[in-house]
């Protein structure tokens, strides 16, 4: 099962998706009629996980085999579907995936959930401003060529060996818009098993 927004609107409905199917829940949280993936978004199903950016502009991406497909308000961008290596780097079989959202000193990012009880992080090296006034700060030059250098994609964990407690088979992960102070709750699914995750 995946949970997802087409935006990071909580006025939009929020989605799940099962196998070749999905549905909306309407403002009772009550699931409409189930639709196939494919008929409606043109994506082959089941897909193998989905995610909403943590941003202002709130991009959807699809994961299905070697390839996303990625979508802003319902509506697929131009020129996909893509390689996943192509946009994200070498990854492998992807479960399940967490977006984070740019917090104080926090870049945006995902975690990536693999086979094998693995994960990945991939950090955003650019995060939309939607308009917002943007501080310009003085870095120095050493300072610089170090955040270039930086690689969006990080090394691969064992979860059972790195992150005492957690699940190290990952089947679904939403970020749900929330009152918080960085804006958003995490959770994952471990099949049938709901956990909180705290950043």
């Amino acid at each position: 099962m995946h949970y997802f927004r087409f935006t990071n609107e909580t006025a939009l409905p929020p989605i799940f998706s099962v196998g070749h199917y999905f549905w909306t829940l309407d403002r009772h949280r009550n699931p409409d009629p189930p639709r196939l993936i494919t008929q409606v978004w043109g994506i082959p199903s089941p897909i193998d996980t989905v995610y909403t950016r943590c941003n202002c502009q709130g991009k959807t991406y699809f994961f299905k085999g070697k390839n996303y497909w990625r979508f802003e308000n319902g509506a697929m961008d131009p020129g996909f579907p893509k390689p996943i290596s192509q946009g994200f780097g070498q990854i492998g079989h992807i479960t399940a995936a967490l977006s984070i959202p740019a917090y104080r000193s926090r870049k945006e990012s995902v975690i990536f959930f693999r086979r094998g009880g693995l994960a990945q992080k991939y950090t955003y090296q650019v995060t939309p401003d939607c308009g917002r006034k943007l501080r310009i700060p003085v870095i120095t030059l050493r300072l610089r060529a170090r955040r270039q250098a930086a690689v969006a994609l990080e090394q691969v964990i064992n979860i059972s060996r790195s992150w005492r407690g957690f699940p190290s088979q990952v089947t679904s992960a939403v970020s749900v818009p929330s009152r918080v102070k960085e804006g958003y709750k995490y959770y994952v699914f471990s099949q049938s098993e709901l956990l909180t995750v705290k950043l």
